[in-house]
């Protein structure tokens, strides 16, 4: 990592340049093009390929002023992808942190998607993990939310909480396009839960068009993890299929030793009120740290759809390799990341 640091008789700051290089293959076998086997070109399977510019001064008595600029491109073409459309349209972000906890201003991540993140049995890789059902069912919706602020607590006795309002900007109406979050997580020396809320407004109509609940729980005991999950992803103003999804998730992490790590888990998804649409995945990955920044990973996994689900295994994967709607579908992935 670069960092570059500047001194002077008041304050000190510091500006770290960081990124991340994700790429590898995928085979599919069956795609939306007739059914189709496919092999492509894979990116930010693992984790999303980004560069970023994070910084901080510090202005005494225990308090900094903050900022976090970040944006995602694809490694297979150069261009910008799974950013938002923007140079920096992951994270654009300036605040202050200090004693009464941390503030952001700007564009970022939602306390509601952090706790999806953070209960996510595999670790939320962008494969065969929460993270598929939460793009099919909310999109970008609470992962990039513009014009937020959030307020995240200290930590006192495990707990940290987060609260969101991001500003619709609708003159005569506070609530079109307002999104609202907030999230209570508790983590000790073994135990693990948190447990979110989230809503958002249509920036025309008012209604609301997405509400998003998760709790989690996790125990870890030497070098195992084991989480449990569960997301309810709903759209009261829509009547269709897939509006009101619930998805649990079990699964688990295990370091076999500090250069191997594997992990596991299972994920089921119904919509509720209409059993005939349901979905299980299954997926399990491995990753070997070559050095302290580089990765080399495997990951394989089986979406079994029902009725309406189309449920796929990487995120990411090209618009070609969508599985037919109820359709039973295998992938496999590697990979190598490295980190700066």
């Amino acid at each position: 990592m670069l960092c570059a640091t500047a001194t002077n008789a008041s304050a000190q700051s510091s500006v770290l340049i960081y990124g991340i290089l994700d790429s590898g293959i995928l085979y599919q076998n069956k795609t939306s093009s007739n059914g189709r086997s496919g092999v492509s070109f894979l990116d930010g399977a693992w984790s999303p390929s980004i560069y970023g510019f994070r910084g901080s001064e510090d202005v005494g008595g225990g308090y900094k002023i903050n900022f976090n600029l970040q944006g995602g491109f694809s490694t297979g073409t150069g261009a910008l992808g799974d950013s938002n459309g923007g140079i920096f349209g992951r994270a654009a972000t300036i605040g202050a942190s200090g004693p009464f906890g941390q503030v952001n201003f700007g564009l970022q991540f939602s306390p509601f998607f952090l706790a999806v993140t953070g209960g996510d049995p595999r670790g939320m890789p962008q494969f065969g993990s929460q993270l598929v059902q939460y793009f099919q069912q909310f999109g970008i919706t609470g992962i990039f939310d513009s014009n937020a602020i959030v307020y995240t607590t200290p930590t006192w006795l495990g707990l940290t909480g987060a609260v969101e309002y991001a500003v619709g900007g609708v003159p005569g109406s506070t609530k079109n396009g307002r999104r609202m979050s907030a999230s209570l997580s508790y983590a000790g020396a073994a135990f693990f839960a948190n447990a979110a809320y989230y809503t958002a407004a249509d920036p025309t109509s008012g209604q609301t068009v997405a509400i998003g609940k998760t709790a989690a729980i996790g125990y870890t005991v030497d070098s195992l993890s084991v989480k449990a999950d569960w997301v309810n992803y709903l759209n009261p103003s829509s009547s269709a299929a897939l509006s009101n999804v619930n998805v649990f998730g079990l699964g688990a992490t295990y370091a076999v030793t500090a250069a191997i790590s594997l992990d596991g888990g299972a994920y089921y998804a119904s919509n509720k009120g209409a059993s005939e649409n349901r979905s299980i995945m299954f997926a399990a990955g491995g990753q070997y740290f070559i050095s302290k920044r580089t990765t080399l990973y495997a990951q394989v996994g089986v979406a079994h759809n029902k009725g309406a689900f189309q449920t796929n295994l990487a995120v990411l994967a090209p618009n070609s390799f969508a599985v037919p709607m109820g359709a039973t579908t295998t992938a496999v992935n590697v990979g190598i990341r490295h980190t700066f």
